[in-house]
């Protein structure tokens, strides 16, 4: 089943990824990437922060929702760490992700009802094996406007004592993890806002603490770097090329710039804060040639909070972050003869 998601009020889908939470002081980030054929993301919070009860992050306008696959099927993967508390050192988590039949989650505490589909985390923590659930749902009354779907995770307190009923393994709090599919969901051609709502635990507690929810957002937009040539010194041969790198229509700058020449890679460079890069070459040939330039930018994911949570989504739950996941531009070929 292949679905372009809509809401009522704008064009969403939604996913609610791997969970975190804190209080208003928290650093939640979220951190989304994509392709035409994969989209990832990355969940990450610091160790003084709460350990997270529940994630529910949308997806923005003009996303493909593919929930056509058969239970069993591999649809991606996970990496990540935390911190197992019991033990007291941080550990890496892997694992797969598994296509579920949504019939057997219907009464799953998590995510109660019928789901569109339901993907299973099949982590492996310090030899253990971990089967988390995401539920991708559809949205109704009040949240539709959010969007027309979710992607929900939970997890268990982490800093209960043993024996606690629904306790995480070994303690294990969540510091961070990165969450891709392929082929399941497929971005639109323009820039989009993902937005997400994380839920902590009580301190010390197994019970949600509703009140520290906060918010963190990632901005994904096509990459664009342009590239264009002026003959310095024709005598001489100099020539110089400038671009710029952007996405979604703002300066990027940092990113790395490569410079093909006939289509090999030669020379690199890095965009200044107004995006802006330049190279100057001469052409040693005694002979008047023709030659082909091309820019490639690639940015990777930056911090945008003070302008990215600059109006939370719905207040007063604070919004405590913001990206911009990184991308891949290529400009278009321009022909010297010098």
């Amino acid at each position: 089943m292949n679905r372009t998601l809509r809401p009522a009020v704008a064009l969403v889908a939604v996913l609610a990824a791997l969970a975190l939470a804190g209080n208003a002081l928290a650093t939640q980030r979220l951190t989304v990437s994509q392709s035409s054929a994969s989209l990832t993301i990355k969940v990450a919070q610091d160790q003084s922060d709460a350990q997270p009860a529940k994630i529910t992050i949308y997806i923005p306008a003009g996303y493909q929702l593919n929930a056509s696959q058969t239970p069993g099927t591999k649809i991606g993967t996970t990496t990540g760490q935390v911190f197992a508390r019991d033990v007291n050192i941080p550990l890496p988590l892997s694992g797969d992700v598994i296509v579920a039949d949504p019939a057997q989650h219907t009464k799953d505490a998590c995510s109660p009802g019928t789901h569109i589909a339901v993907w299973l985390l099949n982590l492996s923590v310090a030899g253990q094996t971990i089967s988390l659930p995401v539920y991708v749902s559809a949205t109704s009354g009040t949240e539709a406007g959010l969007g027309p779907a979710k992607l929900e995770v939970c997890l268990g307190p982490a800093d209960v004592p043993m024996g606690t009923p629904g306790r995480s393994p070994n303690g294990a709090q969540l510091l961070e993890a990165t969450f891709t599919v392929e082929n399941t969901i497929t971005p639109p051609s323009g820039p989009a806002r993902w937005i997400s709502f994380w839920t902590p635990y009580t301190a010390g507690s197994p019970v949600p603490n509703a009140a520290g929810t906060v918010e963190a957002r990632s901005i994904v937009g096509p990459g664009a770097v342009s590239l264009k040539a002026t003959i310095l010194n024709k005598k001489k041969k100099i020539v110089r090329l400038t671009g710029a790198v952007a996405q979604s229509g703002v300066a990027v700058g940092g990113a790395k710039v490569s410079l093909l020449i006939n289509s090999r890679s030669r020379f690199s460079a890095k965009s200044n804060a107004s995006g802006g890069f330049a190279f100057r070459l001469q052409n040693t040939n005694h002979k008047v040639t023709t030659t082909f330039f091309q820019a490639v930018a690639t940015a990777v994911a930056r911090d945008i909070t003070t302008t990215g949570c600059a109006n939370p989504t719905q207040p007063p739950i604070p919004c405590v972050s913001a990206t911009a996941g990184g991308f891949t531009a290529t400009s278009k070929k321009i022909k010297i003869r010098v």
